[in-house]
């Protein structure tokens, strides 16, 4: 049977004129987390710096570490892994946006967004390896989120919807 296509969820769009606030500074971060950011400058880098941690299972219940958290702890699921994408390659230049899959079943995946050479990819966390990052070599996103469905975690391989959300 061939997949459904996932439905697009509307963007919100930005109410006010004014432009994004920038990054915080390097004030902001202590010596280990801004060593760090300056080891990853790359989406492929920070990729390899998720891949290298053990999944964040919740184990003594639900968390949701920033990017300070996971550095101190060494472990993160899905939306902790890509709240320190975007907080390391938000000091590259790269906007912080996230893309959530969401399954039929209800469960759905965070995912770091980026454009490079105008293709997609994404960078991600999860326990299942084949939801990791993508490379951007998906000129639209329905195709980079089409990648997904396959390896989805939910047993029907069904992405029922999808959206992007700019944390600026």
């Amino acid at each position: 049977e061939k997949p459904q296509a996932p439905m697009m969820v509307s963007q919100r769009r930005r109410t006010s004129p004014e432009a994004p606030s920038p990054p915080p500074g390097r004030r902001a971060f202590t010596a280990r987390e801004w060593a760090v950011i300056q080891r990853c400058r790359t989406p492929k880098q920070v990729q390899d710096l998720l891949r290298g941690m053990p999944y964040n299972r919740e184990i003594h219940g639900e968390t949701l570490r920033t990017f300070r958290q996971v550095v101190r702890h060494g472990q993160a699921h899905c939306l902790e892994g890509a709240l320190v994408a975007a907080t390391i390659l938000e000091q590259h230049g790269y906007p912080p946006l996230f893309l959530d899959l969401e399954s039929r079943d209800k469960l759905d995946h965070v995912l770091f967004l980026f454009r490079h050479h105008g293709r997609y990819g994404t960078v991600a966390r999860s326990r299942d390896f084949g939801l990791h990052g993508r490379k951007p070599v998906f000129r639209t996103l329905r195709q980079l989120v089409m990648s997904y469905v396959d390896p989805y975690v939910d047993g029907s391989c069904r992405i029922k919807g999808y959206g992007v959300f700019d944390l600026r």
